[in-house]
C-alpha cells in the first residue's frame, strides 16, 4: 500500500515516519531482499512519496542495521552470513530467556487474555497459503512474542531485542518463504502459549529458549539447502 494512502489511519504520524515503517515493512516482508541495493527513485515510487522522506528514513534503518550505506553506490538491504547469523541469535536467545523468567512472575490476566487471543488469530492464518496471510502471521508473530515478554516491565531488554530482530527477521521470513512450512513454529508458539498461561515458570523458559534455537537452526538449514541448489 502506497505511504500517503496510510496519512487518514494514521493522521498523528508524519510523513517521514510513515515512510520510515513502510519500507521496513516492505523490507522484513521480502519487499526488498538481503543484498538487494535501493535505488531511492524505484523505492520512492513503489511506496509512492516523494525521494525527501525516503532520506529520514534510511539512516534510521541504518541505525538499526536493517540497510548498509556502501560508497558511491548508495544504500542496500543489510546481508549476513551464517556465522553472523548464529551470533545474533545467540544474543536473542540470552536476551528472550532472560525476559521470559521475569515476564511469567508477572503476568496479569489481561496479559494472558491477550496471548490467547493472538495464538487464536495465529492459528488461523498458519492454515492458509496466501501470500497476504502469512504476512499477517508474521506480524502476528511479533506481537506475540511481545505479549509473552513485556509482562517483565523491562524496557531495556525490550528495545535491544526489537533492534536485533530488525536485523534477523527478513531472513526468518525469507526462511519460511522457501521452506513455506509455519507448522513446527506454529506448534512451539501453542507450547509457549500454554506454559505461560500455567505458570509453569521452568517449561516456559526453556521452550523460549528451544524456539529460538530452533528457528535459527532451520534458518540456516534452509539458507544452506537453497545456496546449494542455487
Amino acid at each position: 500500500m502506497p505511504a500517503e494512502s496510510n496519512l487518514n489511519m494514521a493522521a498523528a504520524l508524519s510523513l517521514p515516519e510513515i515512510v520510515y515503517r513502510e519500507l521496513r515493512k516492505a523490507i522484513l516482508n521480502g519487499v526488498f531482499v538481503p543484498g538487494q541495493m535501493l535505488r531511492q527513485e524505484e523505492v520512492a515510487a513503489r511506496l509512492g512519496v516523494s525521494r525527501s522522506p525516503l532520506r529520514e528514513a534510511l539512516p534510521r534503518l541504518e541505525a538499526e542495521g536493517m540497510v548498509v550505506l556502501q560508497p558511491r553506490r548508495g544504500y542496500a538491504v543489510a546481508t549476513l552470513d551464517p556465522e553472523e547469523i548464529s551470533e545474533a541469535f545467540d544474543l536473542r536467545r540470552l536476551l528472550e530467556t532472560e525476559l521470559a523468567q521475569r515476564s511469567i512472575r508477572r503476568r496479569s490476566e489481561s496479559d494472558i487474555a491477550r496471548v490467547y487471543a493472538i495464538i487464536s488469530e495465529m492459528g488461523i492464518l498458519a492454515a492458509q497459503s496466501d501470500e497476504a496471510d502469512r504476512a499477517h502471521w508474521f506480524e502476528l508473530n511479533l506481537s506475540f512474542h511481545d505479549a509473552l515478554l513485556a509482562p517483565a516491565k523491562c524496557p531495556h531488554h525490550m528495545r535491544a531485542l526489537e533492534n536485533l530482530r530488525g536485523v534477523i527477521e527478513s531472513y526468518i521470513r525469507t526462511e519460511v518463504r522457501l521452506t513455506g512450512d509455519l507448522h513446527q513454529a506454529q506448534q512451539e508458539h501453542l507450547q509457549m502459549a500454554q506454559a505461560f498461561v500455567n505458570g509453569d515458570e521452568a517449561n516456559f523458559v526453556e521452550l523460549t529458549r528451544a524456539h529460538s534455537q530452533h528457528t535459527r537452526d532451520r534458518l540456516i538449514e534452509g539458507l544452506t539447502r537453497n545456496q546449494a541448489s542455487a
